[in-house]
Formats: C-alpha cells, structure tokens, sequence
C-alpha cells in the first residue's frame, strides 16, 4: 500500500490554482451573460425595427394612392383633368 505525505506546497499550489480556475470562470459566465443581455437587447431592437418598417410600409402606401395624389395635383399644383377641348391627338 502506497502512503501518501501531506505537503504544503503541494497544498498551497492546488488551493492556488483552483482558485484561479474558479476566477476564470466567473469572469467566463460574468463575460456570458452581458453578451446574453446585449444580444437580447439586440433582438428587441429587430422586432421594433420590423414594426417600423411595417408602420412605413402602410404610410407609403397610404401617400401613393392614386386618389392621393389626383387630390394633392388639384389642391397644390392647380392641375385639372383637360376637356376634350384642349386634347391633341397625333397619330404616327
């Protein structure tokens, strides 16, 4: 049977090192869960983004509208519709 001698600096180097380990990874998990949180953040901006766009999408499409824009030629620019008058045909 083999006996084993307790040695302090043996001791004194694993009670180092396993602190060191365990340094290590509470800095890993703490490095883990800020990137966590960030990435989280990240995607609840997407999701706002998306909902933007979608909101954009129905204003543009809203301004385009082609009584939309007939209204607004009218009203701002003094357009109107031409008589049959004031027509031109040309022919090839």
């Amino acid at each position: 049977m083999i006996k084993f001698r307790f040695s302090p600096l043996l001791f004194a180097i694993g009670v180092l090192l396993l602190s060191m380990v365990s340094v290590g990874v509470v800095i890993q998990v703490y490095d883990f869960r800020k990137d966590f949180s960030y990435l989280q953040t990240l995607k609840q901006d997407e999701v706002d983004y998306e909902v933007k766009w979608g909101q954009l999408l129905l204003e543009q499409s809203a301004l385009t509208q082609p009584s939309r824009l007939e209204q607004a030629a009218i009203k701002d620019l003094n357009m109107h519709a031409p008589s049959q008058d004031e027509l031109i045909i040309v022919k090839p």
